[in-house]
């Protein structure tokens, strides 16, 4: 299931992410919002904010002998899109500003 993944260094744009990543490129709070949030979600556990209403895309789970909502398999697949929709963003931003017209 992680296998294509930005947790797991090989998301669909992976090579525009680690570019931008190389060149110390700035994102916008948008995107360091999203990523601070998939990362929370990947380390922590903590439900990105746009699901936690969303009962179709969460189902129930016991870690740590506690019951908890996480994502399930169309959940984590909107949260891979909407990162890699922050990624093309950015990466048309990121190629404005090191290649100028």
């Amino acid at each position: 299931m992680y296998e294509h993944t930005y947790w797991n260094s090989n998301g669909p744009e992976q090579a525009k992410y680690d570019e931008m990543e190389a060149a110390g490129f700035k994102y916008t709070k948008a995107t360091e919002a999203a990523f601070h949030s998939y990362y929370r979600y990947h380390n922590d556990g903590d439900l990105p904010g746009w699901a936690r209403s969303r009962w179709d895309l969460t189902k129930h789970a016991e870690h740590l002998g506690y019951t908890a909502r996480e994502l399930n398999a169309e959940g984590e697949a909107e949260f891979e899109r909407r990162i890699t929709e922050r990624i093309q963003i950015e990466y048309r931003r990121f190629k404005r500003q090191h290649n100028p017209a």
